[in-house]
């Protein structure tokens, strides 16, 4: 169960930081956890250590929350904390995060996604705050997001050009 939450909250988390670009080229590299700690048998927090390359300039992302959908039911709810990503650098950042299962989901309902493991109708809901050194920041906020979408480089490149179009209005 906990192994599960974790793939969602790090999908996710990789998701959403992965979509916020202030310049083309900016992308993901890795993603590890650096800690797990559970809370409780339906909560989870994290640790993410997020390898990231950003050719462009120093942006800020905060307040990062979210929303599985499982269909037209919430599946599970996610926040992440802030990461400042430093201008033309290739580094590595620590990411806070934690999770939980919605009302109504249950020990079964983790035990039959992680036994098919179809995300066919698994979205995601993204809100976050972008923010550039300048002080040009944006609220971006994402619906129904497919999670195997956002393991295509391609999908996730256009929603990268996509947020920087948001970014120059």
């Amino acid at each position: 169960m906990k192994r599960l939450l974790y793939i969602l909250l790090a999908l996710t988390a990789a998701a959403a930081v992965s979509s916020c670009s202030a310049g083309q080229g900016f992308k993901i590299t890795s993603c590890s956890v650096q800690s797990l700690t559970p809370s409780g048998l339906r909560a989870v927090k994290a640790v993410l250590n997020l390898g990231v390359t950003n050719p462009g300039p120093q942006l800020t992302i905060s307040k990062i929350t979210g929303t599985v959908m499982d269909g037209e039911r919430e599946f599970a709810a996610f926040e992440a904390g802030k990461v400042t990503v430093a201008r033309r650098s290739s580094a590595v950042y620590p990411l806070s995060c934690s999770g939980s299962l919605s009302k109504g989901i249950g020990l079964s309902d983790l035990l039959k996604l992680a036994s098919s493991k179809d995300f066919e109708e698994m979205t995601v809901d993204l809100t976050m705050r972008v923010r550039l050194r300048c002080g040009l920041g944006k609220t971006l906020k994402f619906k129904n997001i497919k999670i195997l979408d956002l393991i295509e480089g391609d999908i996730a490149a256009a929603y990268l050009d996509m947020i920087i179009n948001e970014l120059a209005v």
